[in-house]
């Protein structure tokens, strides 16, 4: 098995966000306070620049000008230069006269995805956190749907949210032993690993259920870790058993592939598109049924179904028998995967605000607003543990990042996971699809999410179409706990997976064979894990990190063990200002190391502090392994040299290269320093290389 390096300090190094299309007149440094830029001095394409007295014009705007974006396709943009790579917030002045609009987002020509805009006076809204590159960034908005002032930009040095806040406790008090330690598991590897995933096509489609995780097999060597299933054709109307639940249970119980997997489903459930005249337990043709709202997906022609959703939640109507009817049926099939002990990520009722807002939803369980939708969804949760009993279920929303989308959320109570369907390689800002290969990690749209929850649920990209790469993964800092692909054809007839315009096949190598990706073969034997930190109440800082208590320190020699153990490595990660390296602050973290080599156990020894050897030089500080490269690598090399040097030597130069703080003496504060450096908390010159001053 692949060495996998787990823990808080990962959470910490990778922990981070968003932007558009910009130019400004004039180019100034970001300040830690903010600079504001205006968007009458910087580029508009097409857009307008109101002047007094027009028919656009409206007053208020800072700096007495604006610009209004009115037709798809118009851009206006500012030009922003940073003095050094780091993370920014994007905050947005701007009013909506015309009620809710939603428009694109760009960084350096990079669609990061929508963003809306609500107010229809002057306000502020915080757009993202995203990663500028020192020198000159451009930003900019591209209109989907005009009408919008755009007034300035803020920019300023972000304050991330925490990651490592999350609850791990699962929302129903009866969840099964495998549904928890499935959790457990999720949760400590969040923010230090992304989990690999691939969704399966639908019965009928133009090729097997398999063809997509041989493709990943043949192209990587690897397979994912997550499969995708949809219980789309388990509905009262034309319903079959295509074998779904077979698959689930013999891709976590009995994998064909070599090791068992995790399983997550969603459910695209049918109503009769003519609900009106349809009689309860009627069976239809699949082409008199639908799940969408309008007829062809878009919300300007005719209605796909007639069927009332705001009826659904009120018992003793139609709806809602029809409901409880396909609710019925489902947990049947659900009640077959508890009873084979089989966990599932549930996602029901995806995606369901849409377009954004009240009226943007494509989904008929959307289609009523926010405040049925969220009824609908507690009537599910209730519906299927309370009625059914069914609880092995880990349950999945699906949220957006507008500002209407927290409007949606059911409760804490009733989610467990939040997650985000990407599909930005598509532009629709001119009515018409252009595709675009677009593989950034689109940090500010997990941070965004991350934030509008207060940081208490993990954060997945449930459903994609291109996979970020690793480097932007890691460079952007966005700590996505999965990603899964579409699959390739479909009635759309696009290759989500295949297609290198979503998916790279290099790209898509890199990402499997990668230590930050955890694929299937890497996976424990998960009905038996045992969490490296028990659920806890995340509010309460005074909780212990692990399961098991911590021993007091002691002199007894350590004892060896042939099997393949977690070791656990407490270290002091050091929080290094630019002014200051030698008086860093701390705070306690943990690696955990898995590995099948037989170990030795002993007790961390807090205070090691070990002598550079006299007359040895450094050949480069902070390359601990002297593998000529500074990474997450070394800071588990001194860490573990650090816990026992018997076990664990460093040779002489590797000692030497150890002291990043140029004192003579390797410690703790070394290996945070690194952890800081690889983490993006410091610049390179202050680790310092030999013969600088």
């Amino acid at each position: 098995m692949k060495k996998k390096i787990f823990g808080k300090a990962c959470a910490a190094a990778l922990a981070m966000a968003c932007v558009l299309n910009t130019s400004i007149v004039s180019q100034i440094a970001v300040a830690e306070t903010g600079v504001k830029y205006e968007f009458e001095d910087g580029t508009h394409t097409d857009s307008i620049v109101p002047t007094e007295g027009s028919e656009r014009w409206r007053e208020g705007a800072s700096g007495g000008g604006f610009v209004f974006i009115e037709n798809p396709g118009e851009v206006a943009s500012v030009k922003v230069t940073v003095d050094e790579t780091d993370m920014y917030d994007i905050i947005l002045g701007y009013s909506a006269p015309y009620g809710n609009k939603n428009h694109n987002l760009y960084i350096n020509g990079v669609d990061q995805g929508q963003i809306s805009c609500t107010s229809e006076e002057w306000a502020e809204t915080k757009l993202c956190s995203a990663k500028l590159t020192a020198g000159e960034n451009e930003i900019g908005i591209k209109s989907s749907w005009g009408w919008t002032n755009l007034d300035y930009l803020v920019v300023e040095k972000s304050v991330l949210p925490d990651i490592t806040t999350f609850d791990r406790t699962l929302s129903d008090s009866q969840a099964t032993d495998s549904a928890q330690r499935l959790m457990n598991y999720l949760g400590d590897n969040y923010g230090s690993h992304v989990l690999s995933g691939q969704q399966e096509i639908y019965s009928g489609g133009p090729h097997n259920f398999e063809y997509e995780f041989e493709y990943i097999k043949n192209t990587t060597g690897k397979c994912p870790a997550i499969r995708g299933f949809d219980y789309l054709n388990c509905n009262p109307l034309y319903g079959f058993d295509e074998g779904t639940t077979d698959r689930i249970i013999s891709w976590v119980n009995n994998n064909q592939y070599g090791n068992n997997g995790i399983a997550t489903a969603s459910w695209h459930i049918n109503v009769p598109v003519d609900f009106t005249n349809y009689n309860i337990g009627d069976k239809v043709d699949w082409s008199q049924s639908t799940y969408k709202v309008w007829k062809d997906g878009t919300n300007n022609t005719v209605p796909a179904t007639d069927f009332d959703t705001s009826n659904a939640v009120i018992e003793g109507t139609k709806e809602y028998e029809y409901y409880m009817l396909c609710l019925e049926g489902l947990a049947a099939e659900l009640k077959k995967l508890q009873d084979a002990d089989v966990p599932l990520i549930f996602r029901p009722l995806h995606e369901a605000e849409g377009g954004g807002g009240e009226t943007g939803s494509w989904f008929w369980w959307g289609q009523d607003g926010s405040a049925v939708y969220k009824k609908l969804w507690v009537l599910t949760y209730k519906t299927l543990t309370e009625t059914y009993g069914l609880h092995n279920l880990i349950w999945e929303w699906n949220s957006y990042a507008y500002e209407t989308s927290a409007d949606w959320y059911p409760g804490d109570e009733y989610v467990d996971l939040i997650a985000y369907d990407k599909y930005n390689c598509t532009d629709w800002s001119t009515g018409s699809p252009v595709l675009n290969h677009n593989d950034s990690a689109i940090s500010g749209t997990f941070y965004s999410i991350v934030e509008k929850y207060n940081g208490k649920k993990m954060v997945a990209m449930s459903e994609n179409d291109s996979i970020p790469t690793l480097q932007n993964l890691l460079e952007e800092k966005a700590a996505w706990l999965y990603f899964c692909p579409w699959y390739d054809g479909g009635s759309d007839n696009i290759n989500f997976l295949s297609n290198p315009v979503f998916n790279k096949a290099e790209d898509l190598k890199e990402m499997y064979q990668s230590d930050y990706c955890i694929t299937l073969d890497e996976l424990p034997d998960l009905k038996n894990y045992e969490s490296q930190e028990k659920p806890t109440d995340p509010t309460d800082p005074t909780e212990p990190e692990t399961t098991e208590p911590t021993e007091p320190e002691t002199t007894e020699p350590p004892v060896t063990t042939t099997d393949a153990v977690e070791t656990e490595v407490t270290t002091t990660v050091t929080d290094v200002t630019e002014t200051d390296v030698t008086t860093p602050s701390s705070t306690t973290v943990t690696t955990v190391v898995s590995t099948d080599e037989p170990v030795v156990t002993t007790t961390t020894n807090q205070s090691a502090e070990i002598l550079v050897p006299e007359g040895v030089e450094a050949s480069m500080y902070g390359d601990s392994n002297t593998d000529k490269d500074v990474s997450i690598a070394d800071v588990v090399k001194l860490n573990l040299f650090l816990l026992n040097q018997e076990l664990n030597p460093l040779s002489d130069v590797q000692i030497a290269n150890s002291d990043c703080t140029h004192d003579g003496i390797v410690n703790t504060s070394d290996s945070g320093i690194i952890m800081n450096y690889v983490g993006m908390m410091i610049s390179a010159d202050k680790l310092g290389q030999p013969g600088q001053s």
